[in-house]
């Protein structure tokens, strides 16, 4: 059976969508100004959402998972139990070019505890091949790629570096807003279908709304504050044979967004999980709980 982590149910910025509130030396978004709701409406995204260049975006996510009730049948034999989970994972991402970016997983740290049938079980993390090293994610050819900035990659890095050039193709941000103005007031839906992913479901489907409530100044950043609520459903690819896992999620997201930057920043999603099906040969699961996940990026 394959770890389970929270890491494999959210991807971070898909439903999050917000701004750094401006924290002077430490860093924030570049620019301020009074907060205004222009009568034409703002543009909340664009296609290409990259960094100035010259700039470093630091992200900051954490996914939480408590006491997450565990239903397991396996060779005719159930146990019930609880799991725990804390993942906090540090990236940062520095333009080097209008299509290319060096992105360096700084850290990536994982906390669990399982307990089955009143006895605690080991929920060991495989580490992350790619902590520490730099890598290049660059546009060729219409097609985004990622690559060591240095030496050859592992088989285990290999599989990491085309996960994160796959999420370079995703731009959520621009499929959920579009480069239409939107004012605040303004109520849309998105069909998660379009979204194509989600953490590592696909095929997703649900509902996906979101509502632009107002303009608001944030420390002297003009934001909109944005509101989400989602129930979605997807499915995990399979993974060495082993078959894929049923999730669904339904919750909501309140937060913000530069209207200067259009960066995502501080932010929090509040929602319950519920991860069904066969992880492995003759065994059943079901997992199901509640789950927070916050996000911090500074632009400097």
């Amino acid at each position: 059976m394959k770890p389970l982590t929270v890491g494999i149910l959210l991807a971070a910025g898909l439903l999050v969508i917000s701004c750094k509130e401006k924290t002077g030396a430490a860093g924030g978004p570049a620019s301020g100004g009074a907060a205004v709701a222009k009568a034409d409406g703002h543009v909340l995204a664009k296609k290409e959402a990259l960094p100035p260049v010259g700039k470093v975006l630091t992200k900051e996510s954490t996914m939480e998972m408590k006491d997450a009730v565990l239903d397991i049948e396996a060779a005719g034999q159930k146990m019930n139990g609880t799991m725990s989970r804390k993942d906090t994972k540090v990236e940062t991402f520095e333009a080097l070019g209008a299509t290319k970016i060096r992105r360096t997983l700084v850290s990536n740290t994982n906390d669990g505890k399982m307990v089955m049938n009143g006895q605690e079980q080991p929920t060991p993390a495989p580490a992350d091949p790619l902590v520490g090293l730099p890598v290049i994610i660059e546009k060729k050819e219409g097609t985004w790629t990622a690559a060591l900035e240095s030496g050859t990659a592992t088989p285990d890095q290999t599989t990491a570096l085309d996960k994160v050039a796959k999420e370079m193709t995703k731009n959520d941000d621009f499929i959920i807003f579009g480069d239409k103005p939107r004012k605040p007031g303004d109520k849309w839906s998105v069909d998660p279908k379009s979204l194509g992913t989600f953490g590592e479901a696909e095929g997703l489907s649900g509902t996906f709304d979101v509502e632009f409530v107002e303009v608001k100044d944030v420390q002297g950043v003009s934001c909109a504050v944005i509101k989400t609520v989602f129930d979605v459903t997807g499915k995990t690819s399979s993974n060495g044979g082993e078959p894929g896992m049923t999730m669904t999620l339904k919750g909501e997201a309140l937060a913000n967004r530069s209207l200067a930057d259009l960066i995502d920043g501080d932010s929090k999603i509040d929602s319950s999980v519920l991860i069904e099906g066969s992880p492995a040969s003759q065994v059943q699961m079901t997992a199901k709980g509640p789950m927070t996940m916050t996000t911090k990026s500074t632009l400097k």
